[in-house]
């Protein structure tokens, strides 16, 4: 091998069995010495020899300050010696099996311990720093003991420091492929290229932009994705080296160690320029150097050169990386193999040609830890005997109890992408982790031992990962629950994820939420199905736990829902798929929890709506306002029922069908907002019949003349087929505003769908939902598609528009930017323009109108219920749906008083329904329910009940068919022809017949 720097060749015994002479500062040496590792601190130097037996060699200082090495001393020790690690006085080491050894100072016994804490757990890496020591077990955890003066430990709460290897939890997570430590400075390394740091940072030697010392592993950030695979440190500087061969470093320059042609500190990570070209395949810190060499096993070093430790011969340019002067003679020796630097002295080991290795720092460490999961699993799944089993149930324990085991088992290595493990990218494979659980759900025995692991993992997941790869733990295991859920029914373990889950911290949940939203709406859908089935099977259970195992559930599908919303269109998952059927016992408890006066908060009304299917809020809607209403009646129980205290019990309209519009708003304007409350009774021209009947007629005929382009009250759209609220308005006109208001929620407060033909924009705005480009679109396609066009224009097309921020609205000429009149629209400002086109059209230039409007809806109907409702939903509650499915209607009908299903009536009926036209058919549905729409839920929630209308033989072809809407039955009379009952059916289906007569 070769040595450079302080007492170069001191104290190693050669092949004859002399020692060497140390010489320090005359340049580089062979010297005829093979060894397979070596570390050298301030005073003590160790090797490792092919044969596993390990060496240390002691500096001694002399009175006159001079230093000079000891004579090699062999460590006892009954197992061969895989690697060594040397502090400032102090030596590690570790066995081939990963067993730990510790050699203490000089003034200790120099026999080797194994710390007790690491007596029973097998080591792949060791590094020490200048008194303190870290080691990377095989499953992936870290310890570290010595001392602790700024942090070096990791261990949070600064102390003296301790003896006694402690676990360094907050790492756990994460798969670890190397630890380094420097002075008082301590990194890990993950199988990603992530970077933890902690320890003293006086220098800026941890990298993370400041000189603030770190108490706990925090991730350096700026060497997110650069691809790390080996970290080196100094007594106060750090050098990192990537895959592709670039090195970057950072800390103490003050002797130039950092290459960067300068001697100043560098406190983030800086890639060394002069060496930008050259591939670098290892790197190597002494206390204040560095060395590197290249694919081309060329040497290069920089920094402290006091000692010769730079070999540079007579250069003197110690700040910038030169080449290392090996000797003139050395032609005809071996090629170099690796590099080591330690303290004041450098090391360069050579090989034969038959044994040259081509790799870098990395190669020993990628190999540790690395597991086939294919072959493993398969393994595992194999007959197998008592013997194995019990193996094999070490190894399920190992793998599934640890979160760095299972997070390195499943990563995206295809084409090195999970180097590029983000806030937006989880660097997981989980089609393959999918199929691995597949096999492990087959065999019972298996995943029994699986679903113990797991079980006695989840708790222990830290709450505060550092970095994003430690909650790749959770994609995994909900990829796991996903799969248990098509083999078992079990809610146990997805209430423990759950409750793991809503622990983390608001940062960590928004990684998670950024991975979610990256994921294909396929796997999505996979993921809210874990989550509803467990949520759907607590909520199947009587009575509903109240606990906080239901809320954890919950909340993580807000989350979900929440990265849903955030997806672009076109991998968005539709949001029903997020909706569950509630139970109806179960929301009229949930709502009896929300209004009563307890300090308890209802499961899912309110707080988690998003997972209520549209009938599960029709129906909750519904229950409030049934209640609403009885208690406005003041009713009272008794063995009779349900009885009013108080008179009148109903808000009643007294109306005259000629004057429907203004007696409405006239008695509307006169009554008493509380009344309003009270279910809604109308009467018509004297006659005081309580019935359904009037109340739809009512709602029917109302809106068809109030919504109309002769009732002057709102604009149109061109084809006059939507209408909205006009931008120009008297006081008259927003009173009548605030009673359409009080007549649209009187509407929905009383079940009635109703003919509102307005865009969805009026109800996104009555759900606090802003308007958009969209509505525009919808409302007015021509000016929506100008807006479109204009948002892709380019600019020199926009140029020769000449156009500005005036537009018309309204018959209106308005200025979208009165500060600024007749500003000219440029490709800067063009979504500028088009967001306030669409305001002022939807918001600005309707303001006042709009809040009478609302207000109005509001004095009925409670906000909180209406909040329950998507604004696609809410209009079509109110204003039902025009998709009608007549065989549904007709697969639907029962039949009554004689009719059945081939009476020969019946048959005929059907075939003059089959005859009618689309309009026609819509007035039979007006004639028979008091709607001409379908309801939003479907044909499937009209039953219609055909029965005979008793009358004399001699008169049946003189009548006409009845409706008894409130209860969809129709009173069919027995025709003597099917001619006469078409003529009849049409005729009583003209939409004014009944109402005017």
């Amino acid at each position: 091998m070769f040595s450079w720097g302080e007492d170069s060749q001191g104290g190693f015994r050669l092949k004859d069995g002399s020692y060497a002479a140390g010489t320090t500062g005359d340049g580089v040496h062979f010297v005829d010495f093979h060894i397979t590792d070596l570390s050298a601190g301030l005073s003590v130097l160790a090797f490792v020899k092919s044969n596993g037996n390990a060496f240390i060699i002691r500096t001694n200082e002399s009175k006159d300050g001079r230093r000079a090495r000891g004579k090699q001393k062999f460590v006892i020790c009954k197992e061969k010696i895989q690697a060594v690690s040397c502090g400032d006085d102090m030596v590690t080491l570790l066995s081939e099996t990963g067993r730990v050894l510790c050699v203490g100072s000089v003034h200790t016994s120099s026999i080797p311990r194994t710390p007790e804490a690491l007596c029973n757990i097998s080591v792949s890496h060791v590094a020490c720093g200048s008194q303190h020591s870290v080691a990377l077990t095989k499953d992936g955890q870290v310890y570290t003991w010595g001392q602790d003066s700024r942090g070096q430990l990791g261990l949070g709460k600064r102390k003296l420091g301790t003896d006694s290897p402690q676990h360094l939890r907050a790492l756990s997570a994460i798969p670890l492929v190397q630890v380094a430590a420097g002075g008082e400075q301590s990194f890990a390394l993950s199988v990603s290229g992530g970077v933890f740091g902690w320890g003293r940072n006086d220098c800026g030697q941890l990298g993370l932009r400041d000189t603030t010392d770190r108490q706990t592993p925090t991730l350096v950030h700026h060497l997110n994705m650069k691809k790390t695979i080996y970290i080196s440190c100094g007594k106060d500087h750090t050098a990192i080296l990537t895959k592709d061969g670039v090195v970057f470093t950072f800390g103490s320059g003050q002797y130039g160690q950092l290459g960067h042609n300068s001697f100043s500190d560098e406190l983030r990570p800086r890639l060394v320029a002069e060496l930008w070209g050259a591939k670098v395949i290892k790197i190597a810190c002494g206390r204040h150097h560095t060395l590197v060499m290249t694919d081309a096993k060329k040497l290069y070093s920089f920094g402290c050169g006091d000692h010769g430790q730079l070999g540079h011969g007579e250069e003197s340019h110690p700040s910038v990386p030169l080449p290392v002067q090996l000797p003139q003679d050395a032609t005809d020796v071996p090629q170099i193999w690796n590099i080591y630097a330690g303290g004041n002295c450098s090391f360069a080991t050579c090989s034969s040609n038959e044994e040259v290795h081509e790799g870098s720092n990395s190669d020993s460490l990628n190999n540790v830890t690395q597991h086939c999961v294919d072959n493993m699993i398969d393994k595992w799944t194999s007959e197998h005997n008592s013997k194995t089993w019990k193996k094999i149930k070490q190894e399920i324990k190992r793998t599934f109890s640890s979160a760095s085991c299972m997070n390195q088992s499943f990563l995206e290595r295809r084409n090195d992408k999970h180097f590029l493990t983000s806030q937006k990218f989880s660097g997981l494979r989980l089609s393959v982790a999918r199929l691995a659980f597949q096999k492990l759900v087959k065999k019972d025995d298996v995943w029994a031992e699986v679903e113990a692991a797991v079980t006695q993992l989840i708790p222990s997941l830290d709450e505060k990962p550092v970095g994003v790869e430690g909650l790749r733990i959770y994609l995994l295991l909900f990829q796991l629950l996903d799969v248990i859920q098509k083999h078992k029914q079990s809610t146990e373990l997805a209430e423990a994820v759950a409750a793991a889950v809503v622990k983390l911290s608001a940062d960590n949940l928004q990684v998670i939420v950024d991975w979610w939203s990256s994921l294909s709406p396929s796997t999505m859908v996979q993921y809210v199905k874990v989550w509803k089935k467990t949520l759907s099977t607590i909520l199947s259970t009587s009575p509903v736990p109240c606990n906080s195992g239901v809320k954890n559930l919950l909340l993580v599908l807000q989350y979900m829902y929440n990265a849903n919303n955030r997806t672009a269109g076109c991998q968005r998952i539709p949001e029903k798929t997020f909706c569950l059927g509630i139970n109806e016992a179960f929301l009229q408890e949930d709502l009896k929890v929300w209004r009563s006066v307890s300090k308890n908060k209802p499961l899912i009304l309110c707080r988690f709506p998003f997972v209520m299917d549209l009938k599960s809020k029709i129906i909750a809607f519904n229950i409030d306002a049934n209640w609403t209403q009885r208690k406005h009646q003041k009713l009272v129980w008794t063995i009779f029922g349900w009885f009013p205290q108080t008179s009148p019990h109903f808000f009643e309209l007294r109306l005259k069908r000629a004057s429907l519009l203004d007696g409405t708003f006239t008695q509307l304007a006169a009554a008493d907002h509380s009344a309003l409350k009270k279910p809604l009774v109308v009467y018509f021209d004297e006659d005081l019949k309580v019935t359904d009947v009037y109340k739809r007629d009512f709602f029917h005929h109302l809106f068809c003349n109030m919504v109309s382009a002769n009732s002057g009250m709102f604009m149109f759209n061109d084809s006059k087929t939507l209408a909205w609220f006009p931008s120009k308005a008297t006081e008259k006109d927003k009173k009548n505003l605030f009673l359409f208001g009080v007549l649209c929620g009187l509407a929905l407060y009383n079940q009635s769908i109703i003919h509102l033909p307005f865009p969805l924009v009026l109800f996104k705005k009555l759900l606090d939902v802003q308007p958009s480009l969209e509505d525009m679109l919808e409302f007015s396609p021509c000016v929506g598609k100008s807006l479109q066009q204009i948002l892709v224009y380019e600019d020199d097309v926009l140029e020769n528009l000449y156009m500005d921020f005036l537009i018309d609205w309204d018959g209106t000429e308005v200025d979208l930017d009165p500060q600024n009149p007749k500003r000219p629209l440029t490709s800067q400002n063009k979504k500028e323009f088009v967001d306030a086109y669409v305001n002022h059209a939807f918001n600005t230039s309707v303001e006042g109108v709009f809040q009478e409007f609302r207000r109005g809806f509001f004095q009925v109907c409670d906000r909180d219920m209406v909040k329950l409702f998507q604004p696609s939903e809410l209009q079509g509650v109110l204003v039902g749906q025009d998709v009608y499915d007549w065989a549904k209607l007709k697969q639907n009908t029962v039949y009554d008083l004689g009719y059945h299903v081939g009476h020969p009536s019946i048959l005929a009926f059907w075939e003059v329904f089959d005859e009618l036209t689309e309009d026609q058919k819509k007035d039979f549905l007006w004639f028979l329910t008091g709607f001409r729409r379908a309801p939003i839920l479907g044909m499937d929630h009209i039953q219609m009940t055909i029965r005979v209308k008793q009358v004399q033989d001699s008169s049946r072809d003189q009548l006409f068919p009845e409706s008894l809407t409130c209860h969809s039955i129709l009173d069919l009379p027995l025709y003597s022809t099917k001619e006469i009952m078409r003529n009849k059916l049409t005729e009583a289906l003209i939409p004014e017949r009944g109402f005017l007569e």
